[in-house]
């Protein structure tokens, strides 16, 4: 196949005809969403939202893509007048001033600024009948096409309710969205973030809430590149900065698999060769990669992988999760669940415990060692090796960056 010379861009906007490999993982997507909507999960840097705006580039006919990043969102009320929004801007304009969601809002006091719909904080308790009515006015409008809503981060904006609102408000958003779903057979949602879903609902489920709101939907993983098709990327970036190659196919090659064929940093090894020179090697990626993983400037902001545990599991847990993390990142080979539990308890003080699961799982509770574990493997620090089960880090890149940060090699 012949390779596309493209210029490196770590972080920036990949075009959509610019993606690599991603067409047997848009293809499932796209086949799940005829029979249901999906949660797409991801860890950051993957390329979820190169994906996402490739798949915006050309759905299938009859299927019409609604995208909006809703992180900055902090009330239902303010997600209703995102969607509202986004809505009107498909429907002509006679069908807005006689559309369900108008007329609720003329009898509710909604107003406009500037031609921009603004819903005023007294038509919060409202909220709910705001958003079926605009859902259901689009579904009125063109009923013969699938309707699917992409709503990026929205875990972080169920959070910032739950935050704002509280628990039962954040589980009322994601109950209304289920019962749209399930009332409407041509609607579609897809849910995508760089934090897990699975953290909000946890959260939600200590609090009581056993409802199950994503149930009927599927999960599908960006995960990085396969092997070939890391090694295209580097090889179209490698020719799209002019570097000159004695051995492109062996240097195209360990660019890739030094960070695991994620495509971030294959851009950032590329991007880094060509501000060091015009030559390209094995060797010089291999260099580049290694002095990133100590680079006190963290210019591929890697201590994220760090910083981030503190709030997804609070103090009282997180001396446990970094004896997890320290005793597989320090082991040569995946750890059985046993060796990994009696490493753990030798580590971490039973005085040093700052909840009760902690206590407990020191004092030998694998049930809850277990669930904690699911939870690492949810965040994409861990995984499990197909044949045995045991532990080892998801990527070799972040467990030699964690060995050199906390001191294991």
């Amino acid at each position: 196949m012949q390779v596309k010379p493209m210029r490196a861009n770590p972080g920036g906007e990949i075009e959509a005809g610019n993606v690599v490999g991603r067409d047997r993982l848009i293809k499932e997507i796209w086949n799940a969403l005829h029979v249901q909507s999906v949660v797409m999960v991801a860890e950051r840097r993957i390329g979820k939202t190169t994906v996402v705006k490739k798949m915006r580039s050309g759905p299938p006919a009859g299927l019409r893509l609604i995208y909006n990043d809703v992180e900055g969102l902090s009330t239902p009320l303010e997600f209703v007048e995102a969607v509202a929004r986004d809505v009107e801007s498909l429907l002509p304009a006679v069908r807005q001033a006689g559309s369900k969601f108008r007329r609720m809002l003329g009898h509710l006091g909604g107003i406009e600024i500037g031609g921009v719909l603004k819903l005023p904080p007294q038509m919060s308790p409202n909220w709910k009948d705001l958003l079926r009515a605009t859902v259901e006015d689009l579904l009125d409008h063109c009923p013969d096409s699938f309707h699917v809503f992409v709503w990026d981060e929205i875990p972080l904006m169920l959070d910032k309710i739950r935050s704002s609102a509280g628990e039962q408000v954040a589980m009322d958003v994601l109950d209304v969205l289920r019962g749209l779903r399930q009332k409407h057979s041509r609607l579609r949602m897809i849910y995508t973030g760089s934090i897990g879903l699975h953290h909000v609902l946890s959260g939600l489920r200590e609090a009581g809430h056993a409802n199950a709101p994503t149930n009927d939907m599927r999960t599908i993983e960006v995960t990085p590149l396969d092997r070939d098709d890391g090694r295209m990327l580097a090889q179209a970036l490698l020719l799209g900065e002019e570097l000159q190659c004695s051995e492109p196919e062996e240097t195209a090659d360990a660019t890739a698999e030094e960070v695991d064929d994620i495509p971030y940093y294959i851009h950032q090894v590329v991007a880094r060769m060509r501000a060091v020179g015009n030559e390209a090697s094995a060797a010089l990626a291999r260099s580049i990669v290694r002095k990133a993983l100590v680079d006190a400037q963290d210019t591929w902001n890697l201590a994220h992988y760090r910083d981030r545990l503190d709030g997804r599991y609070g103090p009282d847990r997180l001396t446990l999760v970094l004896a997890v993390l320290d005793a597989v990142g320090a082991a040569g080979e995946p750890l059985a669940f046993d060796d990994l539990g009696h490493r753990v308890r030798s580590t971490v003080p039973r005085e040093k415990a700052g909840s009760d699961f902690v206590r407990d799982v020191i004092d030998g509770d694998d049930e809850k060692l277990r669930k904690l574990l699911t939870s690492l493997e949810r965040d994409h620090y861990l995984c499990r090796d197909p044949h045995t089960g045991h532990y080892r880090f998801r990527f070799s890149l972040i467990q030699r960056w964690w060995n050199m940060k906390r001191g294991g090699a």
